[in-house]
């Protein structure tokens, strides 16, 4: 099947912790990690970086590695949709806030600023919580030491 959309979803870590974030003016919205879709001509590493850094308000991360690529199949208005998603790690240092708010400016579709509540899960908490199948390669991060800062 030809993908819908290319995606990129960014699993960022601290201290044996993922980032996530809700919406919290939309309260029925799961749990989900910085990511979002490539633009024409785009690469998935320069799409994962331009999106960690739109959604989250943060420095680009020093370094970030490819995790996976696959294809995400859901159903949406009676259609099968396919994401073709590219998995990436960013592992981060030094102190991170507990938690913040950021407004995507750009959402996907336009229209008005999206704020997200950033904050850290630990890795059993995000495989239970996180929607829409972004857990789906979290597994890959075992493989994945992080740092103890």
């Amino acid at each position: 099947m030809t993908p819908d959309a290319h995606k990129v979803l960014i699993y960022a870590t601290w201290r044996d912790h993922l980032l996530v974030f809700d919406e919290p003016d939309f309260p029925d919205v799961d749990l989900q990690v910085p990511g979002g879709t490539m633009e024409p001509g785009e690469s998935p590493e320069d799409a994962a970086l331009r999106e960690f850094v739109e959604e989250t308000g943060l420095a680009p991360p020093a370094s970030l590695r490819p995790l996976a690529t696959h294809d995400y199949r859901f159903m949406k208005d009676g259609r099968q949709i396919c994401h073709r998603r590219h998995y990436f790690h960013a592992q981060l240092s030094g102190e991170q806030r507990e938690t913040w708010l950021h407004a995507e400016m750009t959402p996907d579709g336009g229209g008005p600023p999206i704020r997200f509540r950033f904050f850290w899960l630990g890795f059993d908490a995000a495989l239970r919580r996180l929607g829409y199948g972004m857990e789906d390669s979290l597994g890959l991060l075992r493989d994945c030491p992080s740092p103890r800062v």
